[in-house]
């Protein structure tokens, strides 16, 4: 078999601003790296050297590669040896009248780097299979496949994370993009380079590349899979399985299961020679649980003040077997285990936030039916709720986002507190998961799929978020006048006819969650189980009548007020 790729994985565009995530796992040494998209200087580096006009959405910096620390084996998966892969003659592009189209727009849109488009797949197929360093051994073909059955055991994952390699609309006609997943139990690994396309009434294609390496025999397996079928054929068998078809032509796992093999081919590696030293089995392995931490409930104080407990709804007073295995499981490995532990509990997390002002269009599941907008154009929806049948906001995507936004931002102030190494990742994942919550509802409740729309709403929601969370922080430190103010202006949309009683409901309500989680631990926190209540809960305390009304309005008055 040819050796894929021998090239440096510096080679091309690196960057020194951030040297990603690192696992060293019995021997071998998986690294992670992601940064935000090229700008131009790289981008026109990169159209001169792969000599065709690149992707919309290039990710240059980005790589995945596992290294044999003992041997100095390397295989990296990198964007310009992906793209560099990607047929260049013009010879495999895909003839339809779509390609004409994606051209001008190209040519249009890299004026300057590149003066003209020359034919080449415009898909951007490729069959990467990984770029070997050079001098490195390269693989030899196999007829034994990667063993699944060791895969589906519920092993603890002490290492997860998703890389962005390329991705493009195809002129709005569809998407390709290729990414990578890697995951690394204790006694394994297996690492997916996934290429898939969706051409819109034309084609489905998916090109899977998996690694797999198992720590204790050093045996490395490569499996190459090619995956494609007409786009007719394919809405057809959703149709017959009545499935919604929209939503299942956007899911590569699931059209997976659909697309006939094409292509597939095997390779491994002759295995290393064993270093004792390096073979260190990780403190994990003596701890067989799978997801523990997202099992765990927090401990709430016994005897909390009501002003604590009015915000959160307490799960548990008493510490489970399952909670303090999972605390020493991050104790032992904490550095290992987060990334992965921020990741699933943070998605549990925002979840519960998005909960707090659900809402459903019943008429974008009829055809025909024309939505109720609001006078500034939204999708006028139903919810139920405090948020909406006692404070009287209108169920719409923009009050959803602001009220998830609300709660995302009561968690963050707590997790401020964690270890600073730890805060910026599950800040980051709370971001990240609220963008798939977003991106999914605009796509199955408002139906927009243009994804370069999409983008530019997730853009503004992003923007509004860095806004609001100065905002809050104001009102945190100025008084519960100031913080009045940001929620009204953002969760109210400043709405001069707002109820100032449920405003203050709010107020109390804010104040109410963040001294609850003041009174829960990091280990707690970091289980996901937090439940919100409803500012409803706050009613008593802002019908009493405050002192500072008695008194008499003077200068020094003020002056106490405001300190």
């Amino acid at each position: 078999m040819a050796i894929i790729g021998h090239s440096s994985p510096e080679a091309h565009y690196p960057s020194n601003a951030d040297v990603g995530s690192t696992i060293t796992q019995r021997g071998f040494k998986i690294t992670t790296r992601k940064l935000p998209i090229l700008k131009a200087a790289p981008i026109e580096q990169m159209t001169s050297d792969l000599g065709i006009a690149p992707p919309e959405m290039i990710f240059g910096d980005n790589s995945v590669s596992i290294e044999h620390i003992a041997s100095g084996w390397l295989i990296n998966f990198n964007t310009f040896d992906a793209l560099n892969k990607v047929d260049k003659t013009g010879a495999s592009m895909l003839q339809v009248a779509h390609s004409k189209e994606w051209q001008s727009t190209r040519q249009e849109k890299h004026q300057g780097i590149t003066e003209v488009v020359k034919p080449f797949d415009w898909s951007y197929t490729t069959d990467y299979m990984g770029s070997l360093s050079l001098g490195n051994r390269s693989f030899t073909p196999t007829s034994s496949p990667i063993p699944l059955e060791l895969l589906k055991r519920p092993d603890p994952i002490l290492f997860f994370d998703e890389v962005m390699l390329y991705e493009d609309e195809m002129a709005d006609n569809g998407i390709t993009m290729l990414s990578c997943k890697v995951r690394v139990m204790p006694a394994r690994l297996l690492l997916l380079c996934r290429f898939f396309m969706r051409l819109d009434n034309v084609l489905f294609r998916l090109r899977d590349t998996r690694l797999y390496i198992d720590f204790s025999t050093c045996q490395v397996i490569r499996e190459y899979v090619a995956k494609e079928e007409d786009y007719e054929a394919i809405r057809l068998k959703l149709a017959e399985s009545r499935e919604d078809a929209l939503a299942q032509m956007r899911d590569p796992n699931r059209l997976s299961e659909l697309l006939p093999v094409r292509r597939a081919q095997y390779a491994f590696l002759r295995p290393f020679s064993q270093s004792p030293q390096l073979l260190v089995t990780h403190p994990a392995e003596t701890l067989p649980v799978s997801k523990a931490v997202r099992q765990i409930s927090p401990t709430i104080p016994a005897n909390p003040s009501a002003s604590t407990t009015q915000g959160l709804r307490p799960q548990t007073a008493q510490q489970s077997p399952t909670r303090k295995l999972a605390q020493e499981f991050r104790k032992r490995a904490p550095e290992t285990t987060e990334t992965y532990v921020a990741y699933g509990v943070s998605e549990a997390l925002v979840k519960e936030c998005a909960k707090q002002a659900d809402y459903s269009i019943p008429q974008a599941k009829e055809k025909g039916v024309e939505i109720p907008k609001t006078q500034n154009g939204e999708d006028l929806g139903v919810g139920l709720g405090w948020w909406y049948e006692e404070m009287g906001l209108t169920p719409t995507f923009n009050t959803w986002a602001q009220i998830t936004f609300l709660h995302m931002y009561l968690l963050t102030v707590r997790i401020r507190c964690f270890p600073a190494a730890h805060a910026p990742t599950w800040n980051q994942h709370m971001i990240n998961h609220f963008s798939y919550l977003a991106e999914e509802r605009m796509v199955t409740v408002h139906n927009i799929q243009a994804r370069m729309v999409r983008n530019k709403y997730l853009k503004d929601l992003f923007v509004q978020w860095r806004g609001l969370t100065a905002g809050y922080d104001e009102g945190l430190v100025k008084g519960d006048a100031v913080l009045a103010a940001a929620v009204w202006r953002n969760a109210c949309k400043a709405d001069e006819n707002v109820d100032l009683q449920k405003l203050a409901m709010a107020v109390a309500y804010i104040r109410s969650v963040l001294s609850a989680l003041d009174t829960m631990d990091d280990s707690a926190v970091a289980t996901g189980d937090v439940v919100f209540g409803s500012p409803g809960s706050e009613a008593a305390l802002v019908k009493q009548r405050s002192k500072m009304m008695d008194m008499e309005f003077t200068s020094e008055n003020q002056a106490s007020v405001a300190l």
